[in-house]
């Protein structure tokens, strides 16, 4: 009779279980179909890793707006700066391996290099530095001439002193280690740094060490103009870049050749597996507790985050009344993302927009209170 009721009580709560998981989606698609409404957003996915690790994905919206072919959890968005996560975790796990220390000078690495000296203050910048965006460098991609070379050569493939030349003779922003400035430039040198050291070429690396290991199989390089079950973005910059509002074109190719972000971001993937990664990154899974201690420790200067975020490497630091979280959020032309890690809760959030439409007034990090709300009462 014990094991009767025993059975029936498991049974009970596992349905229990499905039905309060199904309420929660419910609550969750009900606030993803308000931001579209509210934006005008044509899709939009979530995935949540939980506790447990379980994975829930909720799609709403279409995919393609013109075919009103609906969002799936399997759709391939590009997921902009959120792949620097990928290129400080490889740089963290360098130095776990002793092959670089991230205090060390830029120039034991690159002072024999003839483009070394083009770039401003070059002998007083450190890994570090570039890590966290204290370096003062401008940002290569905001140079005048990158819409002009993108719609002449759409396929251009970029080198890393391609992107750095679009710097040369341009003055700093501020004193290495003054001051605090978002720039892609930073990761771009840390991605040369990168192949220098391993003598291998960057997504190999990441294959090597994350892709396959951690079965990140929705993950891809954003090293091409055709990528893998990528759904179009739209994009409301079509003039500063040089390219049309739907920026996946109708023979499947991207506008542009999207290889010329590469450690700047340079991932396309779905929103599981960002939330997987963002996990497994934000909470120190993939490099030593030394490491982990550096990358979520914020910069010292003040940065003009929104949400009075800090920076850490490849981290926002969200601190609202005590309650610590960390993420990133990426830009790409028709795409807009944002990951964060609640670590009190061991709940990461990734969510994946295909336009980069947003509403200045209100964060990224804003529009996910209300699904926190809805998970933390899980």
């Amino acid at each position: 009779m014990r094991k009767i009721t025993f059975i029936f009580l498991a049974a009970v709560l596992i349905v229990s279980c499905q039905s309060e998981k199904t309420k929660k989606e419910t609550a969750i698609k009900s606030e993803l179909q308000k931001i579209i409404q509210e934006l005008g957003v044509p899709g939009i996915n979530m995935s949540i890793s939980m506790p447990d690790d379980e994975i829930w994905t909720i799609s709403e919206g279409y995919a393609d707006k013109e075919k009103q072919i609906l969002m799936k959890p399997e759709d391939v968005m590009f997921s902009g700066s959120t792949g620097k996560t990928f290129c400080a975790a490889l740089i963290l796990q360098l130095q776990d391996e002793g092959k670089l220390n991230v205090d060390d000078s830029l120039s034991k690495y690159f002072g024999n290099e003839d483009w070394f000296n083009k770039i401003p203050n070059a002998r007083k910048l450190t890994l570090r530095m570039l890590l966290n965006h204290t370096t003062g460098l401008e940002r290569y991609e905001f140079d005048d001439s990158v819409a002009i070379m993108l719609n002449k050569n759409p396929d251009k493939v970029w080198t890393g002193v391609d992107r750095l030349s679009l710097i040369f003779g341009k003055p700093a922003l501020h004193e290495p280690g003054k001051g605090w400035a978002y720039s892609d430039t930073n990761y771009i040198i840390l991605g040369m740094l990168i192949e220098k050291l391993t003598s291998n070429e960057y997504y190999a690396e990441l294959e090597k060490r994350f892709f396959q290991p951690l079965k990140l199989e929705n993950t891809f390089p954003a090293n091409n103009r055709e990528i893998t079950r990528l759904i179009p973005g739209y994009t409301a910059f079509s003039k500063e870049f040089a390219v049309p509002e739907k920026v996946l074109l109708d023979n499947g190719k991207f506008a542009f050749n999207p290889q010329m972000e590469f450690t700047g971001g340079g991932i396309a993937c779905t929103a599981s597996d960002l939330a997987k990664w963002g996990k497994l990154y934000y909470s120190g899974k993939v490099f030593s507790q030394d490491s982990y201690k550096l990358m979520i420790t914020p910069a010292d200067q003040k940065t003009d985050l929104q949400d009075n975020a800090k920076y850490g490497m490849a981290c926002f630091v969200w601190d609202e009344d005590g309650r610590i979280s960390f993420g990133h959020t990426g830009f790409f032309p028709g795409y807009v993302t944002i990951v964060e890690y609640i670590p009190g809760y061991n709940i990461c959030i990734a969510m994946q927009w295909n336009t980069d439409k947003k509403n200045p007034e209100k964060s990224l990090h804003r529009y996910l209170d209300k699904i926190k709300e809805i998970i933390k009462e899980q």
